[in-house]
C-alpha cells in the first residue's frame, strides 16, 4: 500500500491555526459586547479558539498527538452530521448532508496511513 505524505497535516495545521485567530477575534469582540452592552456569554469560543490552536501547532510539527486528536475530532463530527441527517432532514437535502458528514469523516484515512512517519 503506498504511503500518504505527512505533509498533508501541516496544510490542515495552517488552516486551524487560522481557524483559532478567526475564533479568538470572535471571542474578544464578544468580550467587548459583554462588557459594554451586556450581550450573551460566547465564552466556549476561547476554549474552541485554544484547542484549534493547540492542535494547529502539533499537526504543524507532525505530532502524533495533534494528528489523533485532530482525525476523531473529524471523525465524531462526520458521524454525527451523517446520523443527524438521516433522522432529522428531508430525502433531497438528506444527500448532501451524508456527502458532507462522509467528507468530514475522509481525514482520517491518511492519518492512518501515515501513522509511522510521524513525530
Amino acid at each position: 500500500m503506498k504511503k500518504t505524505n505527512p505533509s498533508l497535516f501541516r496544510g490542515f495545521g495552517y488552516v486551524a491555526i487560522g481557524f483559532a485567530a478567526v475564533l479568538a477575534l470572535l471571542f474578544l469582540l464578544n468580550l467587548r459586547s459583554r462588557i459594554v452592552f451586556q450581550g450573551p456569554n460566547y465564552s466556549a469560543l476561547g476554549w474552541m479558539s485554544l484547542y484549534s490552536a493547540a492542535i494547529g501547532i502539533g499537526l504543524v510539527y507532525l505530532k502524533k498527538w495533534a494528528v489523533a486528536l485532530f482525525a476523531v475530532s473529524m471523525l465524531v463530527i462526520g458521524i454525527f452530521v451523517v446520523v443527524r441527517s438521516i433522522i432529522e432532514t428531508p430525502f433531497p437535502w438528506m444527500l448532501l448532508n451524508i456527502a458532507i458528514g462522509a467528507a468530514f469523516c475522509v481525514p482520517s484515512i491518511p492519518a492512518l496511513r501515515c501513522w509511522h512517519e510521524l513525530k
